[in-house]
């Protein structure tokens, strides 16, 4: 008791420059404030570690339910991604079915028309053919 006693009144002194003794009645105020702050520290202390114990029990809960979410959400990715699969797997089909129907088409269309061409042209050049075998035959039988 008496180093606190000694550790209040050089406290006293160094922060306010009064001097106070041990008989002094300020000296009962504060080493019954000093009591009191010490006895609700503990207090609070106590308090502190009921209040960490029931907040260790809410945490492992939380933490569980976070993993059981981190769970679900991996599950859910996994769904989303075979059904974006699917998704474009559909679409490729039918965008491949339309696309071959159309080039068909169009290989088609382009083939006849050379082939249209081909024909013209096999006939000017048959046609220029008897036109020159007719002048060479007129060249030799009328000369």
């Amino acid at each position: 008791m008496s180093s606190k006693t000694d550790h209040i009144i050089s406290e006293v002194f160094r922060l306010t420059s009064l001097r106070i003794t041990k008989d002094d009645p300020v000296m009962a105020v504060l080493l019954m404030q000093q009591k009191m702050f010490d006895e609700a520290f503990a207090q609070l202390s106590s308090h502190q570690e009921q209040y960490a114990e029931a907040i260790a029990a809410h945490a492992e809960n939380i933490t569980a339910a976070a993993a059981k979410l981190e769970t679900y959400r991996e599950q859910l990715l996994i769904e989303l991604a075979q059904q974006a699969n699917n998704q474009i797997q559909g679409t490729e089909n039918r965008v491949y079915a339309s696309v071959s129907e159309r080039v068909v088409r169009d290989v088609e269309a382009a083939n006849a028309a050379f082939i249209d061409r081909l024909k013209k042209l096999l006939m000017f050049v048959s046609a220029a053919w008897g036109i020159g075998l007719l002048l060479l035959v007129g060249v030799v039988v009328f000369k």
